[in-house]
């Protein structure tokens, strides 16, 4: 297959600058300890799905803020290295992306983040939708720049793009976007007004015109609901080393399997890549394991 004849993936949303340190056990109180590794990658759910949307053949767009600080270069760097082309409309270039630092706990894969907010409330500036969904197959959002999302979505409504919601957290403005949203899949953490369960946030989207949704717990079953039926659909278990970025995986993985696999096919198998990243450090190590061009790819 050529490259432009490859799908093509539009994700909009955040990108941080993540510094990674793993350690064998997060410091106490005035404790100084030396990490085992430390790797600086670009960040946010919007970046990370795009770079796994990447890593799995496809054709990958990024649409987010970055600018021309110094500290910007890091996430330009790494994107370019994992063949995600970014689009970079920055609200104000001069100022620095996001930020995170980072500590992995390498026994148990749990961390801790610690962000400035410094762009991410700004909106992007010079967006052309048009420009934007040329020959686009797929659009995610992750609810950050909602009222640009919401006229993006609509207009990738128009054009029969397929639109998928990260939903990490539930965020202002997010309501006026569900009803350009084919799949949303969730966090436990999104919990939009009046919700306090899973079960009550995918009742909430099915109000709300979405049809076909998940919430992801980590290591537990992932929640499902398709067009009123409610499920459940295993993760399959590993020995975590580190879970950064794996529900952002997650979301790379599907747009990629639900151009050509069922909702519920396309989430178990992006389950899989997803937990499986979690074997690994950060949040590009997994891509050297990926199984053969065949199992996880597009048929042909």
């Amino acid at each position: 297959m050529t490259d432009q004849a490859k799908p093509k993936g539009l994700f909009f949303g955040l990108t941080t600058v993540d510094i990674c340190n793993g350690l064998h056990a997060h410091p106490g109180p005035n404790e100084k300890v030396r990490a085992d590794w430390q790797e600086v990658y670009a960040g946010g759910p919007a970046a990370n799905g795009a770079v796994a949307y990447a890593a799995l053949g496809n054709r990958s767009y990024l649409c987010s803020g970055v600018g021309s600080h110094a500290i910007g270069q890091f996430a330009r760097k790494d994107l370019a290295e994992h063949q995600v082309v970014l689009l970079d409309h920055a609200g104000d270039p001069r100022k620095p992306p996001v930020i995170s630092s980072i500590m992995i706990n390498t026994s148990t894969g749990d961390r801790c983040v610690v962000y400035t907010n410094t762009t991410s409330g700004e909106p992007l500036r010079g967006l052309h939708a048009a420009v934007l969904l040329e020959d686009v197959s797929v659009l995610l959002f992750d609810g950050f720049f909602s009222d640009q999302a919401v006229d993006l979505a609509g207009m990738a409504r128009e054009r029969k793009i397929t639109t998928v919601l990260d939903g990490g957290s539930w965020k202002d403005g997010i309501t006026g976007l569900l009803p350009f949203i084919d799949y949303a899949i969730c966090s436990e953490d999104f919990l939009p007004p009046g919700c306090t369960s899973p079960r009550e946030v995918l009742i909430f989207l099915a109000d709300h015109t979405i049809h076909h949704a998940a919430v992801s717990r980590g290591g537990r079953p992932l929640l499902v609901s398709e067009n009123g039926s409610f499920g459940s659909i295993e993760v399959p278990p590993v020995t975590a080393v580190d879970t950064l970025g794996a529900g952002d995986i997650l979301h790379g993985a599907f747009c990629h399997f639900i151009g050509f696999t069922p909702f519920s096919g396309s989430l178990s198998r992006s389950a899989v890549i997803a937990s499986e990243s979690c074997r690994y450090r950060g949040t590009r190590q997994w891509i050297r394991y990926l199984p053969p061009a065949g199992s996880n790819a597009r048929k042909e």
